[in-house]
């Protein structure tokens, strides 16, 4: 006997691919063309439509234009809740600055980095320009387990392409021994 399924089933390793040829299609039906750079990014008119998994951010001059967006994306069948004003999107905060610019932070993120290293009353230093490769000592004590050295390995690295790029080598040198 062959079996043909039907439809995908959460969990197969083509299910992203599933899922997202799903939404190319369905915002294609709407009048949405997919960047031939980005394939998360759609545009329409104006509006740039960006992708990521199931989150989005939709982009555009006016709320009106927006509004009408949102309307038609879910006249195509597609249940999606609005948020609102991109303050807060996947633990970035976003923030418009008064000359236009834009600040990312992820003030959560190294939170939760600090509580897990027990660091949060720890204050603040400079680090000198060159930092020396990170080594082991010979009399420092084995690692004695009090945190998830991976999992804070994960975060900082999240935080690195996110937000801090400025810490990658440092990143990078603590992922050695991870």
């Amino acid at each position: 006997h062959v079996l043909q399924i039907e439809r995908n089933v959460y969990g197969q390793k083509q299910a992203g691919r599933v899922w997202h040829k799903y939404l190319v299609s369905k915002r294609s039906s709407i009048g949405f063309v997919q960047s031939k750079i980005d394939p998360c990014v759609f545009y329409k008119g104006r509006i740039i439509y960006v992708l990521y998994t199931d989150d989005t951010i939709l982009a555009g001059p006016n709320k009106k234009e927006i509004d009408e967006t949102i309307k038609q994306i879910k006249s195509a069948s597609l249940q999606i809740t609005v948020e609102g004003s991109i303050e807060d999107f996947l633990g970035v905060q976003v923030q418009r600055n008064n000359d236009g610019s834009f600040e990312f932070t992820q003030t959560h993120l190294i939170d939760q980095i600090t509580q897990a290293l027990h660091i949060q009353d720890a204050r603040p230093r400079p680090v000198p320009a060159k930092l020396e490769t990170l080594k082991r000592g010979i009399n420092t004590p084995p690692f004695d387990n009090s945190f998830n050295y991976r999992s804070v390995l994960g975060k900082i690295g999240y935080l690195q392409i996110c937000t801090r790029p400025d810490i990658a080598y440092s990143a990078h040198q603590c992922a050695r021994y991870g």
